[in-house]
């Protein structure tokens, strides 16, 4: 009975400081948004309640996203008023382990992640993309469409279909239909890439296929390359392109199964795809963390050093994060170890730190 008290009360605690961290950095993040959103208020019919509702819909995204670090920061501040008080240490003296305290710590995680993991799949996914399709409709009166698998664009008598947008200057698999005055289909080109050239500020064709229709016949010719020019930009292009941390779990799986199929680049893909599957280990490694800490050097110290000590680590976590998932995609590494790895390394850094004060 004592046991579940404990339980129950560290899990109050540590509750309690993650809702508060995570609100504070959403907060914050929903402001930085709006502020940027409220630059485009008066472009097309974009105007400030589409700026409200778009910062509104892109928060259950950012709930995901900042999670792991309001866990850490969480945890350090609701372990650390525990420790200051010397509530751990009456715990330990009433039988409560270490162990114990930190299977407290996780079960309170528990929920939280199969919460974030829900809203992932079954929510952000769909609120990311209404979001982005609002924001880039109103900009662009309509002339712009985002689908599953791919951008729908106007341009002139041209209308555009880009299957994906790999980066900020490259286009694959792109159609380009052109219609007369009576809307009646003069012309298809399929081009399998575009790149962008800065300098003539002009998208290159590559392997191109023209079909000119007329009401006798389709004539079809060949070329490797063709200058395109048009009003679609990279800018306009990347507003409303198809980005992986978007997409949930299930989406991705068969987005890169698409994309193997036809022979393309998946790594980035798959890369975004494992971070998702190991997310709920990404966090129980920031809550052990923050454990490790309080029984270790920061359990005397501020709650101000508390929170500075988080956030560098977390930021560390980031990075390296960072560095071992770019470093998987451009060494063509199993995208599972380069989502994997950082939370093994900073779990090697628990375990030498719990050691560290065990001797």
């Amino acid at each position: 009975m004592l046991m579940n008290t404990l339980d129950r009360y560290i899990g109050k605690s540590i509750l309690g400081a993650i809702f508060a961290t995570l609100f504070t950095l959403v907060g914050l993040s929903a402001i930085i948004k709006f502020v940027e959103q409220f630059r485009s208020v008066g472009k097309g019919s974009y105007d400030i309640w589409q700026a409200v509702a778009y910062t509104g819909l892109t928060i259950p995204k950012d709930v995901e996203t900042f999670f792991p670090m309001a866990a850490l920061l969480g945890a350090l501040i609701a372990l650390g008023n525990l420790a200051s008080r010397s509530e751990l240490v009456v715990m330990q003296s009433a039988g409560f382990s270490r162990f114990k305290i930190g299977l407290a710590v996780m079960k309170t995680a528990l929920p939280l992640v199969l919460f974030t993991m829900i809203i992932g799949e079954w929510g952000i996914p769909q609120t990311e993309q209404f979001a982005r399709d609002m924001r880039t409709r109103a900009l662009s009166g309509g002339s712009m469409l985002s689908v599953k698998n791919g951008v729908w664009a106007k341009d002139g008598n041209n209308f555009v279909y880009v299957r994906r947008i790999t980066d900020d200057a490259q286009l694959e698999d792109i159609y380009i239909y052109t219609f007369d005055e009576q809307r009646n289909l003069t012309h298809l080109k399929h081009a399998n890439q575009a790149q962008y050239s800065a300098e003539n500020n002009q998208w290159q064709l590559r392997q191109v296929n023209n079909s000119a229709v007329s009401k006798e016949q389709i004539t079809t010719t060949n070329r490797l390359t063709e200058d395109w020019a048009t009003s679609l930009t990279p800018d306009k292009l990347g507003a409303v392109s198809l980005r992986p941390t978007s997409l949930s779990i299930s989406g991705l799986y068969e987005y890169i199964a698409f994309l193997k199929q036809t022979g393309q680049d998946s790594r980035r893909f798959e890369l975004t795809y494992w971070r998702k599957i190991f997310q709920p280990l990404s966090v129980g490694v920031m809550m052990m963390l923050a454990l490790s800490f309080i029984f270790g050097s920061l359990r005397s110290v501020t709650a101000g050093a508390r929170i500075v000590t988080g956030i560098c680590f977390g930021f560390l976590f980031y990075v390296v994060n960072e560095i071992f998932g770019q470093m998987s995609v451009v060494f063509n590494a199993p995208a599972f170890l380069g989502a994997l790895m950082p939370s093994l390394l900073f779990m090697a850094i628990i375990w030498w730190l719990l050691a560290r004060k065990r001797d």
